[in-house]
């Protein structure tokens, strides 16, 4: 059997041809295939390779060498161009990793030109903070903080004066508001009081004149029963003469009668004087309890002590003498009346005994109808004056109550106000104390920590004249007196040109 070469399909063509020839190899793959079980075929490339092989070594060493590295150069500057074998890969991955280096290399330059000016920057600011708490412990130095001190108290005291004038102030307006408010209360209790004194005033003068008709009523009624007794006396009269015998045999029984009546008419007018003592005693009762009602009222509310004392004062008297014009005028009346009927009860007692028995039990009926009515007046009289002192009484109370609670609410405010502006100054003062301590304890760090650095500056003058109108115009801006560095730097050199 005949020798054939042939290449695996995995290798590429192009590897150990030109590119002509690649469409040929490939074309003719399959008739290769065919063509193992019958004979050799062995491709163009191929018997060139083999001549070439052939000559190569019938070839002197050197010749050979020079070949090989002509070969290899040609081969690398072709594989330089082959991203897709093994060696560019492995140069690929190694560029990548030495321009990663080369990118972290940089970085860690960057930063560490950044850490080196920073603490370089520190350096510089420790520096510049020793120094300048090594000047901070000069005398004058000091002494303008001490006064920079001074101007932050006396603004902070300002304004705590201030805060304490608006305070003041608040509380003379709310003091007069209140006392405004008393005015306007006290004013409509005026006005109240003056409402239901005229109601009752009406309401007497309406009594009274109920009254005044009652007794003119009673007055027509009588005059009318006098004119008919008058005129039954007439009748009478002319049988008088007729009855005079049989009148004497029974006067002795008509004297007892009369006599008894008598006794009886004066029980009744001792029992209405009785009844007008009491009624006169029931009503200085209750002028004595409005009496002290009102010397109650006047010791709560002391503005309208001598107003009410006077007006009190004419009331009662007024009252007073129309209570005694009335009791006197009734008496009078009562007097007259009961003059007037004994007397024509004895002008008539011979000729009237049937119609002076009937006139008696008329009278009688009258004076308890009269009594009933004025036991009716009394005891309403005396209902709306329990109810009056009821209502005066509640209404004294209320105002009582009400009094105490305003009393103890501004205690409690003003108690409460007290409080909180002593918190107020505490919290002030403990926030002062804070600050100072605060500053002191910074201070002593900063001390501390600038004791190894004794440098002074050579423009020491210049820079606390700079620092001293610094601080002079900080203090002008933030609206605080400037007063306290003034008095400082006039014991000095002056400041300014």
């Amino acid at each position: 059997m005949p020798f054939v070469l042939s290449r695996p399909s995995f290798v590429d063509e192009s590897l150990f041809g030109n590119n002509h020839s690649v469409a040929r190899s490939r074309g003719a793959a399959g008739a290769t295939d065919t063509a193992r079980q019958t004979g050799a075929i062995v491709a163009a490339t191929d018997v060139e390779r083999m001549k070439l092989s052939a000559t190569i070594a019938g070839q002197s060493t050197d010749a050979r060498a020079a070949r090989e590295a002509s070969l290899r150069a040609m081969s690398q500057a072709r594989t330089a161009k082959w991203p897709n074998t093994l060696d560019a890969q492995r140069q690929k991955k190694e560029a990548a990793r030495h321009e990663r280096l080369q990118a972290e290399e940089a970085l860690r330059v960057a930063i560490d030109k950044e850490e080196e000016a920073f603490k370089a920057e520190q350096r510089r600011l420790a520096i510049e903070r020793a120094n300048k708490m090594l000047y901070d412990q000069t005398d004058r130095v000091k002494a303008l903080h001490t006064r920079m001190h001074m101007a932050d108290i006396e603004a902070v005291r300002n304004e705590q004066v201030a805060f304490k004038a608006r305070t003041k102030e608040r509380d003379r307006r709310r003091e007069s508001l209140w006392v405004e408010q008393q005015k306007d209360m006290l004013r409509k209790m005026d006005a109240d009081e003056d409402a239901r004194d005229a109601e009752d005033h009406a309401r007497r003068m309406e009594e009274r004149r109920l009254r005044e008709a009652q007794v003119a009523l009673k007055h027509a009624e009588y005059a009318a029963k006098l004119e008919t007794i008058k005129r039954e006396g007439e009748l009478m009269r002319e049988k008088a003469a007729d009855d005079l015998h049989a009148e004497r045999q029974m006067e002795q029984a008509r004297l007892a009668t009369e006599k008894a009546a008598r006794e009886e008419s004066m029980r009744l007018n001792d029992y209405l004087k009785d009844l007008k003592k009491q009624q006169a005693l029931d009503e200085a009762a209750a002028d004595d309890k409005m009496r002290r009602y009102a010397i109650a009222k006047e010791k709560s509310l002391l503005a309208r002590r001598a107003r009410e004392d006077e007006r009190f004062a004419a009331r009662q008297a007024v009252r007073q003498r129309m209570i005694d014009a009335q009791v006197e005028r009734l008496a009078r009346m009562q007097q007259t009346s009961d003059t007037r009927m004994q007397r024509q009860v004895d002008e008539l007692e011979a000729q009237v005994r049937g119609a002076e028995r009937a006139r008696h039990a008329k009278a009688r009926a009258d004076l308890v109808a009269t009594h009933i009515s004025r036991q009716q007046q009394l005891k309403w009289k005396s209902d709306a004056h329990k109810q009056e002192e009821l209502e005066r009484a509640h209404f004294a109370s209320q105002l009582g109550e009400l009094n105490e609670r305003l009393r103890n609410e501004e205690l409690a405010k003003t108690v409460h106000e007290r409080k909180e502006r002593e918190r107020l100054d505490d919290y002030l003062f403990d926030q002062m104390a804070q600050k100072q301590a605060t500053e002191l304890a910074e201070r002593r760090a900063e001390v501390q920590e600038a004791d190894h650095i004794q440098q002074f500056l050579d423009d020491e003058e210049a820079i606390f004249r700079q620092y001293a109108k610094m601080c002079v115009a900080e203090l002008q801006e933030e609206g605080k007196s400037t007063r306290p560095i003034e008095l400082l730097l006039s014991k000095k050199e002056k400041l300014f040109d």
